[in-house]
């Protein structure tokens, strides 16, 4: 059994003001019914997700996305499927299932989901940067540039890459500029799965009122949060804005007296922007709809607002239109009118294709928990470190030897000091003390002077009459007074 849901609302809100852009994903339910839950996610002014619809199916398959993304084409009513982009992860099944449905839209894969497969092989902050910096390139010119950087660096990355999809999924040189967007991940759909997270632990209608119940709070306290924030355009927007402006105080331009404008940067980076027509020659003014740090350069050269220049789709009213398209309350199920439908069974429980976890399993760059290398790498680890393991562990000898060694020494000395009987002098020096505390001496002397004679030769005083003497004459000492 299967559910699909597109509230009119959320529908109506995506027309009116949402770019067309949707991200895909599924999840794992993990109630009493397993199965999984297909979402399609779009982009608010402000880069936020806002959802369009859902379905609860058995499994993640080309049948299952075939028959949600047929529902979805008929519910956007898309007709002209070149203005429409999809993002996903590579999904099982999902890309056969888009060719099929829907097969002149574009179709973008989440750049750090392509990263995660390359970094099987290919690991390290060097080669992170440069894939990544491969996938931000924003002219083809650059993008050949730094495939042949990567190619120079390390040739089976480079055979990685050039192996992977065809750039114009990944890589924002080949995006078309009606998008007004340039997002390379997935991470819209990935927030909506994290906020519904509690709900997937229900049975599936209990989930579904609790997503729908999220959702209409959800558009209330996102429509208040942007009646407080004053500014043209929403807080996301506004940081990029800013992050900008401070970089193009590294550009100088130079006015051409008509609407053209000649950037130059350092190193000998120079660009072209034509303001009547919203250009410039590193393209991401026109894919992304915001001007980017060479724009406005040659803004604040015509002592105008950045912010008159972003495209129509960032704007703040149109934030408002779209979440004016708010969910209704409904009465509980004492107050539904009764149903002449059969009553439904629950769905036959299928087997998923591997253990449904809480949470998605973060990657090392994303801060989660370093991966267990496998077994070839253990022994390749084995084989480098042996070398200096054998130098180690003959340190370790040396030093394990001359321990037992100095312990033996010590032994030997306590055993002998043990074992040696007292010399005279010594039992001379406990009487000493014994007389001294009015007891009587358990040793019987011969020749004793009341010093020590033997060894300790010097370094104590007994405690005879000679001994009290001299004692009293050094505290006397000390306290300045005669004895």
């Amino acid at each position: 059994m299967r559910l699909y849901c597109c509230l009119e609302p959320l529908k109506k809100g995506f027309e009116d003001g949402c770019r067309p852009i949707i991200d895909l994903d599924g999840c794992h339910l993990k109630g009493i019914y397993r199965g999984q839950l297909l979402t399609a996610i779009a982009a608010d002014p402000n880069n936020g997700w806002w959802p369009i619809a859902w379905a609860v199916v058995e499994r993640e398959a080309t049948e299952q996305w075939t028959w949600f993304l047929k529902y979805l084409s008929e519910d956007l009513e898309i007709e002209n499927q070149c203005h429409y982009t999809f993002i996903s992860d590579q999904q099982k099944g999902l890309d056969r299932a888009l060719s099929d449905v829907l097969p002149g839209c574009e179709h973008r894969y989440c750049v750090q989901h392509m990263y995660r497969n390359f970094k099987k092989k290919h690991s390290g902050l060097a080669l992170k940067d440069r894939m990544w910096n491969i996938a931000c390139c924003t002219t083809v010119k650059m993008y050949d540039k730094a495939m042949e950087e990567l190619q120079t660096f390390d040739k089976d990355a480079y055979e990685w890459v050039k192996k992977a999809p065809h750039p114009r999924h990944w890589c924002k040189a080949f995006f078309p500029t009606h998008m007004k967007s340039d997002m390379i991940v997935n991470n819209l759909c990935e927030s909506f799965n994290a906020h519904i997270k509690d709900a997937r632990d229900q049975p599936i209608i209990t989930m579904l009122e609790l997503i729908r119940e999220y959702l209409m709070g959800r558009i209330q306290r996102r429509r208040a949060a942007m009646e407080k924030y004053k500014g043209s355009t929403g807080p996301l927007i506004n940081e990029i804005v800013q992050t900008r402006v401070k970089h193009s105080s590294q550009w100088m331009p130079i006015w051409n007296a008509l609407h053209g404008y000649q950037v130059k940067g350092s190193r000998g980076a120079q660009f072209a922007v034509d303001m009547q027509k919203k250009y410039c020659t590193c393209r991401l003014w026109e894919v992304s709809g915001i001007p980017y740090c060479h724009a406005i350069a040659a803004i604040f050269m015509r002592e105008e607002d950045p912010y008159n220049y972003l495209d129509r789709s960032y704007s703040r009213c149109l934030f408002f239109k779209i979440y004016e398209n708010v969910l209704q309350p409904i009465s509980g199920e004492d107050h539904w009118p009764s149903s002449t439908m059969p009553v439904l069974d629950p769905p036959i429980p299928v087997t998923q294709p591997s253990r449904p976890k809480k949470a998605r399993t973060r990657n090392v760059s994303e801060g989660g928990i370093m991966a267990q290398p496998s077994n070839q790498q253990r022994q390749q680890s084995v084989e480098k470190e042996r070398p200096q393991q054998t130098q180690q562990a003959s340190d370790e000898t040396g030093q394990q030897h001359q321990q037992q060694s100095q312990q033996h020494h010590h032994s030997q000395r306590r055993k002998n000091s043990a074992t040696k009987p007292l010399t005279d002098a010594e039992k001379g020096a406990i009487n000493a003390n014994y007389t001294y505390l009015g007891k009587e001496p358990p040793f019987t002397v011969d020749n004793w002077r009341g010093r020590w004679c033997g060894r300790g030769r010097g370094r104590g005083r007994g405690r005879g009459r000679q001994g009290a003497r001299e004692m009293g004459e050094e505290t006397a000492t000390r306290r300045g007074t005669q004895p």
